[in-house]
């Protein structure tokens, strides 16, 4: 199924909006209108009419129009109840921010279940739940309240990038800006109820202004889906790095308790990724290295290399 909706909507709910920018609720639409986005967006809060110079409603079923993408920044014990009201809207793409569902053990993974089946039933695709949302550059497209959009935007540019750690991915948006490497699209995935790092990796190759693509992945969920992206970039020429973790037994541990993911053996990781040309990062550092040389480069067509250097070797001192 089409992730248009998901990065390239038309129209936006923002569910559990805030006047505060500063507030999991308020970032989504600062960032919004100050990316320019081109689409309609409402703020749904039953206690406001107005928000950040919107106006407000006090739910997703009293919206006149057509919603496309929701973004839900509630409390886990509500988002049943409004997965439910946006299935019945027609929304086609959610993006969950609620925490407290597969990282928190069995009864987590109960609630989640139950999100599984709602979504399910409606034929909408989900983001998370417990993620940072997303980014597209392209179109001021900014489900997200990760504070790596604070103080501006990434220059645009023809890098994706993708990581399952919300954290670690607002750490990659400011290495970004800092090194004021070129962004077209961000995504965090969380607990990949529904998304994955495969099918988003998929849908940034498939895109027109993505030439190279870093992922922070902690484990992976739809191996077929991974191995048919990394054919696709192959194919295009488009260069992919990966920085995977959870190797040892104690980072797997962690890592479980941080996403939910499973992390598989990473000799059979390796030699999928070396099967299809991707790049291995074992650094955030050595990553952007690799992403900023394949961002001003293409893929080298053979194995011969010509170095040019400004210092000279003198001989006889």
């Amino acid at each position: 199924m089409s992730l248009k909706a998901l990065f390239e909507p038309r129209s936006v709910a923002v569910i559990g909006a805030s006047s505060n920018p500063a507030r999991i609720g308020g970032r989504p639409l600062d960032y919004y209108l100050k990316a320019g986005f081109k689409g309609r967006i409402y703020p749904v809060n039953p206690k406001r009419t107005e928000i950040q110079g919107l106006k407000a409603y006090p739910n997703i079923t009293s919206i006149p129009d057509q919603v496309d993408l929701a973004v839900l920044a509630i409390s886990a014990n509500l988002v049943a109840e409004a997965l439910t009201a946006c299935g019945e809207k027609g929304v086609k793409a959610v993006v969950l921010f609620s925490a407290g569902f597969s990282e928190q053990g069995e009864a987590g993974d109960l609630l989640q279940v139950q999100l599984d089946h709602i979504v399910q039933s409606y034929g909408m695709r989900i983001l998370g739940p417990n993620c940072l949302g997303l980014y597209n550059g392209d179109t001021g497209n900014c489900p997200t309240f990760t504070s790596g959009l604070e103080g501006g935007f990434p220059i645009n540019g023809r890098v994706g990038l993708i990581t399952q750690s919300g954290a670690y991915g607002t750490h990659l948006l400011t290495m970004a800006k800092t090194r004021r490497l070129g962004v077209s699209k961000w995504v965090s995935t969380g607990n990949e109820s529904d998304l994955t790092v495969a099918e988003c990796l998929e849908y940034l190759i498939d895109s027109e202004t993505v030439d190279v693509v870093g992922c922070y992945m902690e484990g992976v969920k739809k191996p077929k889906v991974l191995i048919r992206a990394l054919e696709k970039a192959r194919a295009k020429g488009k260069a992919i790095v990966i920085m995977k973790v959870g190797v040892s037994e104690v980072g797997s541990k962690a890592v479980q308790s941080h996403t939910a993911s499973l992390t598989g053996s990473d000799a059979s990781f390796q030699a999928l990724i070396d099967q299809y040309g991707a790049q291995r990062a074992k650094t955030t550092e050595k990553m952007f290295d690799i992403l900023y040389a394949f961002s001003i480069s293409p893929l080298a067509n053979g194995n011969k290399l010509g170095i040019l250097t400004v210092s000279e070797v003198v001989q006889g001192y």
